[in-house]
This record gives C-alpha cells, sequence and structure tokens, in this order.
C-alpha cells in the first residue's frame, strides 16, 4: 500500500515540525505518533514508518560521523564540526575508531562524505596504477 499524496505531505509537515535547529524534539514526536495513529491501522502503519524514516534522514543531515585510526581530541573534534557548521547546523557527532584507516579520517554528514585517510589514498595510487599499465 502507497501512502497517498494527501498523508505523504502531512507527514513531510510532521517530520519538519519535530526538527527546530536540527535537534528533534521528544514533545513533538509525540505529538507526530499520536496523530498518525489516529488514522486506520494499515494507514497508521505505513505512515509510522514513513514517519520514522524522514525522521532518520533528517538526524543525519545534522549528524557528524567521523572515522580515524586513533581518536580525536575534543579540541580536534571541535575544530572538524566548526568547519562543517558553516554549511549545515550539526547537533550530534558520532566517533569510530578503525586501525584499518590507518591513518587520517573519514566525515560524512547527510549524503557528503571526505575521504581523507591513508587507506584511501593508497587505494587511488592502487587504482592508478591498474588502470595505467
Amino acid at each position: 500500500m502507497k501512502a497517498s499524496k494527501q498523508l505523504k505531505k502531512t507527514i513531510e509537515k510532521l517530520v519538519e515540525s519535530s526538527f527546530l535547529d536540527g535537534r528533534m524534539l521528544e514533545s513533538k514526536v509525540v505529538k507526530a505518533v499520536k496523530v498518525l495513529k489516529t488514522l486506520s491501522k494499515t494507514e497508521s502503519i505505513l505512515a509510522l514508518s514513513e514517519y520514522l524514516i524522514g525522521l532518520k534522514r533528517i538526524e543525519r543531515q545534522h549528524t557528524m560521523y567521523l572515522e580515524t585510526a586513533i581518536p580525536f581530541s575534543a579540541a580536534q573534534i571541535k575544530k572538524a564540526k566548526k568547519i562543517i557548521e558553516k554549511k549545515v547546523k550539526i547537533t550530534k557527532v558520532k566517533m569510530n575508531i578503525n586501525p584499518d584507516v590507518l591513518g587520517g579520517f573519514k566525515l560524512k554528514v547527510g549524503d557528503e562524505v571526505w575521504d581523507e585517510t591513508i587507506l584511501s589514498k593508497i587505494n587511488q595510487i592502487k587504482e592508478r596504477i591498474v588502470h595505467h599499465e
């Protein structure tokens, strides 16, 4: 079952109203869920699923994922966040330590990825060598 255009618009408005300055507001989410639960059972399930997908999409746009071989200091994280916030408000930072990257960092916000890892550079060189033989 697909959501009607009207239901999609309602869900979109509920998703947008659930955030303020990139931060999810619990009270708004609770209200939105109550509204969506008043629909018929099948519509409600579909609407709640679409609403959750929308919430996750917006949250990803305001979350900075940082992957490094060794932990960044608070100052390094703050500096990276400050640079990214020239484009988008960051409300959450998730750090992942991955020794396989060897060094450097990989940063992701929404659909944008900055891969400055040594592993990435090695793979780029390897790719050039393979394609230029």
